[in-house]
């Protein structure tokens, strides 16, 4: 069992590209060798090569290529920032930059700051531009740990776009766009990772009838990154046929997300369902603006997450390991 919270997966950008600067360029490796060390089909890296110039392995006669440590280490790089998200052609200008930076005897440039990618996506996200959104998180997640992105880039310009829908400012079309491609994203994020069944299992939802469901997709994909399995239910959580699936199922936690005071009111319809089950019943968590006053908290059951998807996954490293 993990006694502690786990440090989040991302390696800072930085410290990899200085690893693919370093290596050698001396070329030694035959293509199943680089398959073997990086996991990637032979096919893919070589489409790299073919549509974007890198790799760049030597050729000898008749046409067999071979690989230098450089070369190894850059489709890794590659595969990672794609796996995040990145789009290739993004990545590989990054790479590009950056060892041309390296060679030039000057620091990689570090990029902008998540605040500035946040505005920036925000202008971006009111002009319905939704190529050059792309192409800003692309480079928010090539630059940042994906927990940052999520936390200091996707959520205040959500949170902006929403303050100004508020306002009158923006339409609510804006805003509706806004999240969609915000959810989609998430979306595709969490269909990277979720590749295999975790240690533990923790079901998400929003409560019934809400139907904002970006904060508690962060927290789907924070977990996941952090080695637990999770199944996102979707948004609106029905009483109904509930009590037989986590009979079936037997999730170790249920973590529902509220957003308004209507919707914080039917968590209770939550929380009877997994009251009314036999023992072992999952352990109940939740979290959203709903829950934000203490006062509220003290009338419902479970385990308050806490403010943002970064403190659900400390409350709930916590509370697992608590239940043994």
């Amino acid at each position: 069992m993990h006694s502690a919270i786990l440090a989040p997966m991302s390696v800072p950008w930085d410290s990899e590209l200085d690893e693919v600067a370093r290596a050698s360029e001396r070329p030694t490796y035959n293509t199943a060798a680089v398959e073997n060390q990086t996991g990637l089909r032979p096919a893919t890296f070589r489409a790299w090569e073919r549509r974007y110039g890198f790799p760049r392995p030597r050729r000898l006669p008749g046409n067999q290529r071979l690989y230098s440590d450089r070369d190894v280490a850059a489709i890794r790089w590659l595969h990672r920032r794609t796996t995040e998200g990145l789009a290739i052609s993004h990545a590989v200008q990054l790479l590009e930059d950056s060892l041309t930076a390296a060679a030039g005897g000057g620091p990689p440039n570090a990029g902008r700051s998540p605040a500035a990618l946040a505005d920036d996506l925000v202008r971006a996200l009111l002009a319905f531009d939704a190529s050059t959104a792309e192409r800003l998180l692309s480079e928010a997640f090539a630059l940042h740990p994906t927990e940052d992105v999520c936390l200091r880039v996707i959520e205040p310009s959500l949170v902006d776009i929403g303050e100004r829908w508020h306002r009158g400012v923006v339409s609510v079309a804006a805003e509706h766009f806004a999240t969609t491609f915000m959810r989609r994203k998430l979306f595709a994020l969490l269909n990277v990772y979720e590749t295999h069944r975790g240690r533990r299992l923790v079901f998400t939802a929003t409560a019934p009838g809400e139907w904002h469901e970006v904060g508690i997709l962060m927290v789907s994909l924070f977990l996941l990154r952090h080695g637990l399995g999770v199944s996102y239910l979707g948004p609106s959580l029905l009483s109904d046929g509930l009590a037989e699936t986590l009979r079936g199922q037997r999730p170790d936690l249920l973590c529902i997300s509220a957003t308004c005071e209507e919707t914080a009111e039917k968590y209770a319809d939550i929380v009877g369902v997994v009251e009314s089950l036999p023992p072992p019943r999952p352990e109940l968590a939740y979290g959203g603006q709903a829950f934000a006053d203490p006062a509220r908290r003290a009338t419902v059951r479970g385990t308050y997450l806490g403010s943002d998807a970064a403190a659900a996954v400390a409350t709930i490293e916590r509370l697992l390991n608590s239940k043994g």
